[in-house]
Order: C-alpha cells, then sequence, then structure tokens
C-alpha cells in the first residue's frame, strides 16, 4: 500500500476523474481509495474541500462531478463516526 495522499490531492484526482473520458466508474472509485490508503478521512476531508469549492461558485460542475464520485467512493469504505451514541441518562428513576 502506497503513502496516503492529502485531502487536497484526492480531490483533484476526483475532479479530473469525473471530468475525463468516461471511464470505468468502480476503477476511479479503487483509485481513489488507493489515494486515500484504505482510510475514510482522507475521502470525506476532500469532500469537504470539494463542498466548499461548490459553495464559492455554484455554478462549477467539474467540482459537483468529483462530489458525487467521492460520495459514491465513500459508500464503498464507510463513513468516519465522529460521534459515539451513548444511551441516555435519565435523571429520574425510571
Amino acid at each position: 500500500m502506497a503513502t496516503a495522499s492529502t485531502p487536497r490531492e484526492i480531490a483533484d484526482k476526483a475532479v479530473s476523474l469525473a471530468t475525463g473520458d468516461a471511464g470505468d466508474l468502480s476503477k476511479a472509485r479503487s483509485t481513489l481509495i488507493d489515494l486515500a490508503g484504505d482510510v475514510a478521512l482522507p475521502l470525506e476531508q476532500a469532500r469537504e474541500l470539494l463542498v466548499r469549492r461548490i459553495r464559492t461558485r455554484s455554478d462549477d460542475f467539474a467540482a459537483t462531478a468529483g462530489l458525487s464520485l467521492l460520495n459514491g467512493t465513500l459508500s464503498q469504505v464507510g463513513k468516519v463516526d465522529d460521534l459515539e451514541w451513548q444511551p441516555r441518562r435519565w435523571k429520574l428513576p425510571r
């Protein structure tokens, strides 16, 4: 396994894969997973970069295509859960 790329590199690669010639979608997703080192966090950070880019320029269709590809890729890797569910603590006896 190669060294994981930065979120910026992953975001740029997602845009280039999504806007390039119509290739194999599963191959594009595999490429992004390899760049991320098979970890979801860099993919999520790349997704955040593309969301910020789209918020700045809503007609950035390349970023929208890259975001769509990243979302599909994350569905294969899994989601980073930043909150761990805890049972509710009741103040009154039940």
